[in-house]
């Protein structure tokens, strides 16, 4: 079962936080006053526990501490997809529906290992501080950056699945996720690349050793070094 403590009063969580684009402008004690105002909590899940189904009322916005967060949904064939994964100290998700009305969140969120995650209340982001806070309008600020920023990973996803081939999806990918001479490493494993790619591991893995076949690519791991820039673009 998971464990519920207040992070009303503990400055230690709000010092680490102050990582999270959520709090982007804010002192450590302007994020203590949000967990006093808002009556934040810290929840600790065991791995493999659910954060919130399918099924549940998005009424919470959650706040990775530590550990690891996967969400997807169950699909109509009985295969589990997974849309999105978090690790980092700061990351936010389950953000999107917040807002959107609706009565559940048609996606799911799990521990992938032990992990703590501090929760706001949806109405304390929607409000205004009760207490009359300066902090409040930068945290509405940073919020509509977040979202801004989920838009636009949207959008490059849509542009990488728009792509006919696997082949070309995957130098797509490689294009987007890079710097532009493409000198930067693709840190994913091949059970991640196919999650996001919507294809199997088995797919996945042979076209990548294709393309290190072919010149394009090195595979180091599970990293994936681009060796020809040129021909990657041009299979954009």
């Amino acid at each position: 079962m998971s464990r519920r403590v207040s992070a009303r009063t503990d400055m230690d969580i709000a010092r680490r936080l102050m990582v999270s684009p959520l709090f982007k402008g804010m002192s450590v004690e302007d994020v203590g006053k949000c967990f006093t105002c808002s009556d934040a909590l810290c929840v600790t899940y065991r791995k493999g526990e659910m954060i919130f189904t399918e099924e549940d009322e998005p009424n919470k916005l959650h706040i990775l501490l530590e550990g690891g967060v996967r969400v997807g949904y169950d699909s109509f064939d009985g295969n589990r997809r997974v849309i999105g994964t978090f690790s980092s100290t700061g990351d936010i998700f389950g953000d999107i529906l917040l807002f959107l009305g609706k009565k559940e969140y048609g996606v799911f969120a799990q521990a992938t290992c032990e992990t703590r995650i501090v929760v706001l209340p949806r109405d304390f982001m929607t409000g205004t501080c009760v207490n009359g806070c300066d902090y409040h309008k930068q945290l509405t600020s940073n919020l509509l950056m977040i979202f801004a920023g989920n838009a636009y990973a949207l959008n490059m996803r849509l542009r990488i699945l728009s792509c006919p081939t696997l082949r070309q999806k995957i130098a797509k990918m490689l294009s987007i996720y890079n710097d532009r001479d493409m000198t930067k490493a693709i840190d994913m494993t091949r059970e991640e690349l196919a999650e996001f790619l919507g294809v199997t591991r088995p797919s996945i893995s042979r076209e990548l050793m294709k393309m290190q076949d072919d010149g394009l690519v090195e595979i180091k791991g599970r990293k994936i070094f681009v060796l020809d820039p040129a021909e990657i673009e041009a299979l954009n």
